[in-house]
């Protein structure tokens, strides 16, 4: 997942996904899902003003096979969405899906399931209709391989490696804090309680 340089319209933050742009004989979701988190992390604490107007996801199936289906558990899912929707103050605002395989109905139904009902009405599948995703993210925030002018994922992706590496002390010491529930007003609230299970994401050596 990588934020785009900039701002829409609307000057909300928009992020990029590419689910089938890895593949998974060699990278477990789960270490693609602890990149995204670093980044999210490094965003909320550089930018202020996604915080403020909310975050947009353009989800980018082309490539996804069942490979990739396989690798998205139901819990792996509900983790994703609970993290998205309340984990994070980037408040999402939309989701917009592009080059949907037969095969993203599958892990579709199941991300829908678990989303509030707010979040399913700000979902929007584009199919390859790239001037249907233009009328609600424009051109002037996507990078060149969708159409749009605002540098190449190759240039992005690499100014997101340096700030990871920039910032690779804050986040060894971010990784040092936890919750301590027992300090909670009220009822504690628990794994079991939040994702349907015990557990958490695989952590990314950054060493």
């Amino acid at each position: 997942m990588l934020p785009l340089p900039g701002y829409d319209h609307l000057g909300r933050k928009v992020f990029i996904g590419r689910w089938g742009a890895y593949d998974p004989k060699e990278v477990s979701v789960d270490d693609v899902n602890r990149a995204s988190i670093m980044i999210s992390d490094i965003m909320a604490d550089e930018d202020e003003q996604c915080t403020i107007t909310g975050s947009v996801m353009v989800g980018d199936s082309e490539g996804m096979t069942m490979a990739h289906v396989a690798a998205f558990t139901p819990s792996l899912i509900k983790k994703s969405m609970v993290l998205w929707q309340e984990g994070y103050p980037m408040r999402p605002k939309g989701l917009h899906y592009i080059n949907t395989p037969a095969a993203f109905d599958t892990v579709f139904n199941i991300f829908k399931s678990f989303m509030k009902e707010k979040m399913r009405k700000r979902v929007h599948i584009h199919g390859t209709d790239m001037e249907s995703l233009y009328r609600h993210v424009p051109k002037s925030v996507l990078p060149v391989e969708y159409g749009g002018t605002n540098g190449t994922i190759e240039e992005i992706t690499k100014y997101w490696i340096e700030r990871l590496d920039a910032r690779r002390d804050w986040l060894l010491e971010d990784e040092k804090y936890v919750v301590d529930e027992s300090k909670r007003p009220g009822k504690a609230k628990t794994s079991a309680e939040l994702f349907g299970l015990e557990g958490s994401f695989r952590k990314l050596n950054v060493d």
